[in-house]
């Protein structure tokens, strides 16, 4: 569930907790009864109340597809035998690609965005540099290293990797 999906979460929690504390009192006869029939006599007709209905079917659809895992792939099956099966999930590719870009001399501030497919991956990589590496070396050692590394690692292919370098460092002699 990502950080949009716990937003929401959030909210939907809270407008739940009112109506809940809402129905408590209207049972227990705080909210007098006419008030509460006059609101429902306004409901019959009213688009503004329909519209409100929907949205809350909708995030309510939303947060029980991403509760169950259905949006979106998670998680990535490298084998499956008589045992069992073997997966891999996308945070853990993420995190195991940037620490390999890492280990290249030069970059720095890595975050990786995975898209997987069947035993195949495609990473973006948001980096930056130091001052005065080679971006063309870098970015081919880069490629290199993650291709032959998850290789071996989890016998499964890369496919496109893409490199975006968000900053460049200054030299000291140019800050001067």
């Amino acid at each position: 569930m990502g950080i949009t999906d716990r937003i929401i979460l959030t909210l939907y929690t809270f407008l739940m907790a009112v109506v809940a504390i809402l129905l408590i009192l209207g049972s227990l006869g705080v909210i007098p009864q006419d008030a509460t029939l006059n609101f429902i006599a306004t409901i019959p007709g009213s688009w503004e109340y329909a519209l409100i209905g929907i949205i809350l079917l909708g995030v309510s659809v939303r947060l029980l597809l991403a509760g169950i895992g259905a949006l979106g792939v998670n998680t990535l099956t490298l084998s499956e035998e008589d045992g069992g099966k073997l997966l891999v999930s996308k945070r853990a590719l993420e995190d195991y690609i940037g620490d390999i870009a890492q280990e290249v001399y030069g970059i720095y501030g890595v975050k990786v965005v995975v898209k997987m497919a069947d035993k195949a991956v495609d990473a973006r990589i948001n980096a930056s540099l130091e001052p005065g590496v080679n971006v063309y070396e870098v970015t081919h050692e880069v490629k290199t290293n993650i291709k032959e590394t998850i290789k071996k690692v989890l016998g499964m292919e890369v496919g496109d990797i893409e490199l975006f370098f968000k900053q460049i460092k200054e030299t000291k002699q140019n800050k001067a």
